[in-house]
């Protein structure tokens, strides 16, 4: 057998065992169908009397579903209707509320523009009692400024009137003394200007001042000052009060503050003249 033989007779095989398979598929497959018909359990017109029975019952069903759906309609146009009523209420009370919204709402503006111009009116007064209160606060420091310097003028007042009547006693018992000294002095026949003839007139100034009423002014003996010379303190036009030279150097003197005529603190740097005018 030839090459082209042994393949035609493969093919041949092959192809037998196809066909043998497939009519063996289709037989496996096939149905009876007139069985299937017509069997009492499971057949077709078995099927059909169920279905037509059931297609009965629910006929039946469905006609007392209508009666009953009609019952049901009918009670629900009815209460439709009285839904429909009350709504028609309800719209005519919505309206009357709705008007009395409206008429609320005016009030409510009015109301407001009444608070806003009472809350201008209070922010003015409170400003303006700010404005009282500030006033207040101001006179009440300048009445107690005024009240301090009244105190305070009292007792510069009562301190001038004390010292006022310590130099009118000084004043009084130094014309005592006055009298007394130019009736001696006239006795003897002395005059007072050949003892204290003066010292010249000249000024400098307060150099130190001590804790126990001295002082040392820029005045000496170089300047014509010596021991017992008086010399008038005065600051920026005020008197301030008389010293009395104890001790004297060529530039330099010390002297003692008289208190009888002192009228405020001797500083250094006061000015000092022998003689006023």
């Amino acid at each position: 057998m030839t090459l082209l033989g042994r393949i035609f007779t493969g093919l041949i095989f092959i192809l037998s065992i196809l066909f043998f398979a497939f009519a063996i598929a289709v037989n496996a497959s096939h149905v009876n169908y007139r069985e299937l018909v017509k069997n009492p359990t499971t057949g077709y017109e078995a099927r059909v009397k169920a279905a037509e029975t059931k297609n009965r019952q629910l006929t039946t069903l469905l006609e007392d579903t209508k009666s009953d759906l009609a019952i049901e309609q009918a009670a629900r146009r009815s209460a439709l209707g009285a839904l429909q009523t009350q709504i028609d209420q309800r719209e005519a009370e919505l309206a009357s509320q709705e008007a009395e919204l409206t008429k609320l709402l005016a009030a409510h503006t009015n109301l407001v523009a009444t608070e806003q111009q009472t809350q201008q009116d209070l922010s003015a007064r409170t400003q303006d009692n700010e404005l009282l209160r500030k006033q207040n606060v101001e006179a009440f420091e300048d009445r107690n400024q005024l009240f301090a310097r009244m105190t305070k003028a009292i007792d510069d007042y009562n301190r001038l009137q004390g010292m006022y009547q310590a130099l009118d006693e000084r004043r009084q018992q130094l014309a005592s003394d006055y009298t007394s000294a130019k009736e001696k002095l006239d006795i003897l026949g002395i005059k007072p200007n050949a003892v204290y003839p003066g010292a010249p007139a000249a000024n400098g100034k307060v150099v130190a001042v001590s804790t126990n009423g001295l002082v040392e002014v820029s005045l000496g003996k170089d300047a014509g000052i010596y021991e017992g010379v008086t010399l008038e303190v005065h600051r920026s036009g005020q008197y301030l009060g008389r010293l009395k030279v104890t001790r004297v150097a060529p530039d330099r003197s010390v002297a003692e503050i008289l208190t009888g005529f002192q009228t405020g603190y001797i500083r250094e740097g006061d000015r000092v003249d022998t003689k006023l005018f």
